[in-house]
């Protein structure tokens, strides 16, 4: 019968982990900077993952590798993670099917935005080990998808920082063309940032464009560009660069909203389809039986929600012991899954209020049925067959219902060792011997500060975490 069903499932349910559990050991050893615990921890659990959880399990693997500095292994995970994101076939209907089985049992793909992480996290590690050509590769192939999602999707998509970065890479690969089409991208789509108007001028100087040098000229004031004594200069095509990219924060994740009863919008949109559900598949059942069954039931949907968000804050640059301005955000990761997800939701609830209501009236239905099946069974006693049956009614709906509850679940997987946003300070130097440190900033190596050696039209880049250390 269906409440055998109904039992099975949640025997099954119960069994089944949150992600946020099954993760927190490693979780744990990488916030605390143990980066040497977490990596056995995340490759046992690579391995021994369900087929619908490896991506997750690669990509958190891939971001591991990277904040410790050990970009080759890291290149390894994200590459495996990639050929697996391109390989799993994302429906646009999934989310309209999704309620059929609990959205935990489905693969895991990510949302567009994160697996153009993926490649943008194989270009970094490309830059921090100098194969600036390997990178650049990547960079051509996150664009593509950038352009894409330009013309079909928000602005708030687009990973700016990938941008900012190729267009870096491209004017010290001599490809100035690539480099000029990135700036414009990005002042297209955030104006804010203004300080993209020095490094179009830089770019006009290193083009040796006197119109474009004229016409940009405002930009000069935006350049960050300093002699050993800290004394502000004027940009010179003789200079070094340190590029400073902050990963800073920890990324908002998946949280339930609570029970579905508690969301107006989705009470509202559920009464309807209840009522038509109990006429079609009622067989006795009352609207009061079965949103009493959903009363325990949580939101599918879930909500991202912040967390350190003061680690999340741009931060001050220090050149050699002087405060010579702050970081600026060019992808905030938290914002772009937040807006994403509250972007939908109406559109989600309205797809899906049809298959949750039909899940519950099926169950109240099975609950009813063994009861009244329990009370034919006694024969003329009809005492007892009453009395049965309703204990029956009452224990068995509650188990269907709960049973059927935890079927629409909302699946609070997400990507938990990212940052909450990323940051960049572009400095144009003179030749020489600089110490550089981001306060709460950390290298891969665990120190807070670097000192680097500058050498004309040399690149270095610089690769700082920070999060409130647990």
């Amino acid at each position: 019968m269906k409440i055998l069903y109904y039992l099975s499932l949640v025997l099954v349910l119960h069994c089944a982990t949150n992600y946020a559990s099954i993760i927190k050991d490693t979780e744990k050893a990488y916030y605390a900077g143990n980066y040497d615990a977490a990596i056995p921890q995340i490759r046992t659990l690579a391995t021994e993952a369900d087929n619908k959880d490896r991506l997750l399990y690669l990509m958190e693997a891939g971001m591991i590798f990277h904040t410790k500095g050990d970009y080759d292994s890291s290149i390894k995970a994200f590459k495996e993670a990639e050929q697996l994101a391109d390989n799993i076939k994302v429906s646009v209907t999934r989310q309209g099917l999704s309620f059929l089985l609990s959205d935990n049992e489905s693969n895991f793909t990510g949302e567009d935005f994160e697996r153009v992480l993926i490649k943008f996290y194989i270009a970094l590690n490309y830059i921090f080990l100098n194969k600036y050509e390997d990178a650049k590769i990547y960079f051509r192939r996150l664009d593509i998808e950038l352009r894409e999602m330009k013309f079909v999707q928000g602005k708030y998509k687009q990973n700016l920082c990938a941008r900012y970065l190729d267009a870096i890479l491209s004017e010290s690969l001599g490809r100035y063309n690539d480099a000029r089409v990135q700036y414009k991208n990005i002042q297209e789509i955030a104006p804010e940032l203004v300080q993209v108007k020095g490094d179009r001028y830089v770019l006009a100087v290193k083009e040796n464009d006197a119109g474009d040098m004229a016409k940009l000229a405002e930009g000069k004031s935006y350049v960050n560009a300093y002699n050993p004594s800290m004394s502000p200069v004027p940009y010179s095509q003789e200079m070094g660069e340190v590029i400073i990219i902050n990963q800073a924060g920890k990324a908002a994740t998946k949280e339930s909203r609570g029970k579905i009863l508690n969301d107006e919008k989705f009470t509202l949109a559920m009464r309807g389809a209840l009522e038509g559900a109990i006429r079609a598949k009622g067989g006795g059942v009352s609207m009061g039986g079965v949103v009493a069954a959903l009363s325990i039931a949580e939101n599918p949907i879930p909500i991202y929600t912040k967390r350190d968000e003061e680690s999340a804050k741009v931060k001050p640059v220090y050149l050699n012991g002087k405060n010579i301005g702050q970081t600026s955000i060019y992808n905030d990761y938290s914002d772009t899954a937040m807006q994403n997800f509250n972007e939908n939701y109406n559109t989600i609830v309205a797809k899906n209020v049809a298959s949750i209501a039909v899940k519950m009236v099926a169950a109240a239905v099975a609950s009813e049925a063994l009861a009244r099946s329990l009370e034919k069974g006694k024969g003329n006693d009809d005492g007892g067959a009453a009395l049965v049956g309703g204990l029956v009614r009452l224990g068995a709906g509650a188990l269907a219902g709960y049973a059927a509850s935890q079927t629409i679940a909302p699946d609070l997987r997400s990507w938990r060792l990212l940052p909450s946003n990323y940051q960049i300070k572009r400095l144009h130097l003179k030749p020489g011997t600089y110490k550089i440190s981001i306060p709460g900033g950390k290298l891969p190596d665990g120190s807070e500060s670097i000192e680097v050696t500058v050498e004309s039209k040399k690149q270095i880049f610089l690769n700082f975490r920070t999060y409130n250390r647990e």
